[in-house]
């Protein structure tokens, strides 16, 4: 199995990269404000460009391309810190395509339309009276929220929350809020043997964190390069090269488990679960080690509001909670069958 990227997977890359570098650079988030950012903007932008239908199949209107080329936009969106938002246009789409709702799909691909993100605040997961109480990402402005579990993922208007209370967010450019899911049932539901969604997301948020950490080790060594300490810059020091090296291997490892995941989900193969949560394991812990460490090179400076270091650690962690923190995904994984 090569998990080199083709020289088509290059092009995609290339495009996006340069796309997200002028529209969404890192410096956008301190400039917007405390609260909220206004990634929103580029979800049309996104769409006419095609990148939101990147991962499904033509004869349900997207693009028809695999879950491996899926993979490395999204390690592109964690890169850039663009909202998980995008998360709730990208899979929201895909339940409204397989659920066979034309008009909604064709609607959200075209970035016009927010989707947010209802994330369990218990153990139970699901809709149903098991499950009521809800963390909502990003969903403020949204008309639609996007729920995943393992049984399925579905589309709820936010109408369908009752007792909406707005919170602080740790990363407080992603709105957040807490609520109590009232509807017996999603507006629209796509169950896990139509379509594996919930796997999806999980290896989407692996990519998502590789991005994440790999942001954070380039901005550390971009750092090290140009912060002088005794007459030379501080990375001509053994303990910051060590640190840097370890940021590095590190990303390594988690692109290769998500390049891996994506290949495997990309070819249909009964092992897509096992190594989509490896992903996300593999690839959240190491977006926040590299997070940490990206602050501790920075040293001081690291922990200042003027540094954009704190946002890789701050998304890093949402990314974690997201779908199943590290230590329910451990869980999780010892469950399934030992892997091919």
């Amino acid at each position: 199995m090569d998990l080199l990227p083709s020289d088509d997977q290059t092009q995609i890359v290339d495009t996006i990269k340069s796309f997200l570098a002028g529209e969404a650079p890192v410096d956008r988030l301190r400039e917007h404000g405390a609260i909220g950012n206004p990634d929103a903007a580029l979800w049309p932008k996104l769409g006419e460009l095609g990148f939101l239908g990147l991962g499904l199949a033509e004869e349900l209107g997207g693009i028809g391309l695999s879950a491996s080329e899926e993979m490395l936009v999204f390690r592109e969106f964690g890169y850039h810190l663009v909202s998980i938002g995008i998360f709730g246009i990208v899979l929201g789409a895909r339940v409204a395509a397989v659920a066979g709702d034309d008009a909604l799909r064709d609607e959200l691909l075209t970035g016009a339309r927010r989707v947010g993100i209802a994330n369990p605040r218990g153990a139970a997961a699901g809709p149903g009276p098991d499950a009521q109480d809800y963390h909502l990402f990003e969903a403020a402005d949204a008309s639609l929220v996007l729920l995943v579990d393992e049984q399925g993922a579905g589309l709820l208007a936010r109408e369908d929350f009752v007792d909406i209370e707005s919170v602080h967010s740790t990363d407080s450019v992603l709105t957040l809020e807490r609520a109590r899911l009232a509807a017996d049932k999603p507006r629209l539901w796509v169950a896990r043997s139509a379509d594996n969604i919930h796997s999806r997301a999980l290896m989407l948020l692996g990519a998502y964190a590789v991005g994440l950490g790999e942001g954070a080790r380039d901005m550390a060594v971009d750092y090290a390069k140009i912060r002088e300490q005794f007459g030379k810059p501080i990375g001509a020091f053994q303990a910051i090269k060590h640190i840097c090296a370890d940021m590095a291997m590190r990303s390594e490892a988690a692109l290769c488990q998500a390049s891996f995941a994506s290949l495997v989900m990309a070819d249909g193969l009964p092992d897509t679960d096992f190594h989509a949560v490896a992903s996300k394991i593999v690839a959240t812990e190491v977006a926040m080690k590299n997070a940490a460490a990206n602050i501790q090179v920075h040293g001081a400076f690291g922990f200042t509001s003027e540094a954009n270091a704190h946002h890789y650690l701050k998304r890093a962690h949402v990314a974690d909670l997201l779908w199943g923190s590290l230590r329910e995904q451990r869980e999780r994984i010892l469950t399934f069958p030992t892997p091919a």
